[in-house]
């Protein structure tokens, strides 16, 4: 299946955001551990990195808008999904931490897991429909 230039163009731009974000990791990374800075510093190269996942949402949102009727229906299903795994298990975390002693969990997977997640159910539900 040929990709169209469209496709490429949002390949390119969000791997691009996927790139500096990395990019930004690192230098967060190296920069609170070798360097002595300020709180407010630290505070402002902490947060860097949010601002490519910024710009990957609006390419991705872009994207989203260009998918024809089919797709934009699969791929809010995806989300629907999703966002209900997430809040039903965050919400089961909750009880059962109100009653015992559980692991923290970094909220900063949230993220992640929801967009990493949202493509594993788009497939499964482009494969089911194709069936």
């Amino acid at each position: 299946m040929k990709k169209s230039q469209q496709e490429i163009m949002f390949l390119q731009r969000f791997m691009t955001a996927m790139m500096v974000f990395l990019i930004l990791i690192a230098v967060q990374t190296f920069t609170i551990e070798l360097l002595d800075i300020s709180t407010w510093l630290k505070v402002v190269i902490t947060l860097m990195p949010v601002l490519p996942l910024i710009w990957a949402f609006f390419i991705f949102r872009v994207r989203y808008r260009a998918l024809d009727e089919y797709m934009k229906a699969l791929t809010g299903e995806a989300f629907l999904w999703m966002i209900g795994l997430i809040c039903f298990s965050s919400f089961v975390y909750g009880m059962l931490a109100m009653k015992f002693d559980l692991p923290q969990v970094n909220l900063a997977m949230v993220l992640p897991i929801v967009f990493g997640g949202h493509g594993l159910i788009l497939q499964i539900l482009i494969w089911k429909d194709h069936e």
